[in-house]
């Protein structure tokens, strides 16, 4: 386990699934954390599922911030960066302590980290996608021809390891889709650690990134970025939670 509050050089990145975290209990426990802005986005959800991610997710972020900073989970405000980006903006807060949030089919990811920008992105690789074509389009030139040399078995498993990188990498910047996804490469073919190349179009260190990529389970894909400047590689924990007011005062 990891301790607290992150210490710089640590990273957490948290888990949790519907299927585990959504009893009806929980679900009305979530409910009650909601800002009168969040609750007026859950009721503009047509389906539960889509309802329940969504309630989790907010879930995931309010109480884990409370782990980090003690105040109850329903205190927190947040607001959003020109982009989208969703940040702290709650009074006497740690101006240092960073978040970012992603959610697929029946999982949601959080990353926590204090001092510099992180991003997290999880995906569900079981879904219908025309990976073919989407990887044509939004992936650089040497990445489609490395995806284009395995066998079409082993491209799913390529295709949402590069596709959650990169979706990490531009959260990470909070500056949206400015940066195009092909202007900078992952080479998955070498071995660890993962190292980001990018070409003229983008105005950034290479050197000044840590990424990495995890599967929590064989229909997931989830991958993290964090801007930890130059130096050596911070240390991530990767963990699954079940959210609730217990979990948030540990």
């Amino acid at each position: 386990m990891p301790s607290f509050l992150p210490e710089r050089g640590e990273a957490h990145l948290w888990y949790a699934r519907t299927d585990v975290c959504c009893t009806p209990e929980r679900l009305a426990y979530y409910r009650s954390l909601l800002s009168p802005d969040e609750a007026e986005r859950f009721a503009r959800f047509a389906t539960e599922p889509l309802r329940h991610e969504y309630l989790l997710t907010r879930a995931l972020c309010r109480l884990g911030l409370s782990r980090y900073d003690g105040r109850a989970p329903s205190e927190w405000r947040f607001s959003a960066n020109e982009h989208g980006r969703p940040q702290i903006d709650s009074p006497g807060a740690p101006i240092n302590l960073r978040f970012n949030l992603s959610n697929a089919r029946s999982i949601v990811a959080a990353i926590f980290v204090r001092g510099i920008d992180a991003g997290v992105d999880v995906e569900h690789t079981a879904r219908d996608s025309h990976i073919d074509e989407i990887a044509q389009r939004y992936f650089s030139s040497t990445e489609f021809a490395s995806f284009q040399r395995l066998p079409p078995p082993l491209r799913r498993e390529r295709f949402f390891a590069l596709w959650t990188l990169k979706e990490s990498y531009v959260k990470a910047r909070g500056i949206g889709l400015s940066v195009g996804l092909q202007h900078f490469s992952f080479d998955l073919d070498r071995p660890p650690p993962l190292r980001v190349a990018f070409d003229a179009m983008v105005d950034d260190s290479e050197a000044a990134w840590q990424f990495g990529v995890a599967q929590p389970d064989p229909a997931h894909c989830m991958a993290f970025a964090l801007k930890r400047g130059e130096g050596t590689d911070w240390r991530v924990h990767i963990g699954e939670c079940v959210p609730d007011a217990a979990w948030a005062c540990v």
